[in-house]
């Protein structure tokens, strides 16, 4: 008896840690937008907003019908060439800004250029997620 007791709880425990090693792994892809979507719907049914519950209810249904996670990193891909082109614009523009001389203009190009920068950022960090 005390074989088989001793037997359940290294069981027990053998399937805690695996749960819990699993638990810890981040979610990526489409399991992420899931669960990001999930917590969002937890924070509005907390907090009685009925409206935004409905509208990310309709969100997660959305993602459960569509959502692929070689279709995201597709539109994640995407949207970082997209980001990649404005970053060369803004250098452009701050080059042309630099050529006139006009310190206030360069400034702003600059401040431009570092906000696309951040933005391209983002969407590099994105496509880990």
């Amino acid at each position: 008896m005390k074989i088989i007791t001793t037997s359940c709880l290294s069981g027990l425990l053998l399937a805690a840690v695996i749960t819990t090693a699993h638990a810890a792994e981040p979610l990526t892809g489409c399991a992420a937008k899931r669960q990001e979507v999930q917590t969002q719907i937890e924070h509005a049914r907390a907090h009685g907003n009925k409206a935004q519950e409905k509208k990310l209810n309709i969100a997660l249904k959305e993602i459960v019908d569509h959502c692929t996670d070689e279709g995201l990193r597709r539109e994640r891909e995407a949207d970082i060439k997209k980001k990649e082109n404005k970053v060369a614009e803004r250098k452009a523009d701050l080059e042309k800004a630099q050529a006139s001389g006009k310190t206030k203009k360069i400034a702003q190009q600059q401040k431009k250029l570092q906000q696309a920068e951040a933005e391209l950022q983002e969407a590099k960090d994105q496509l880990t997620k």
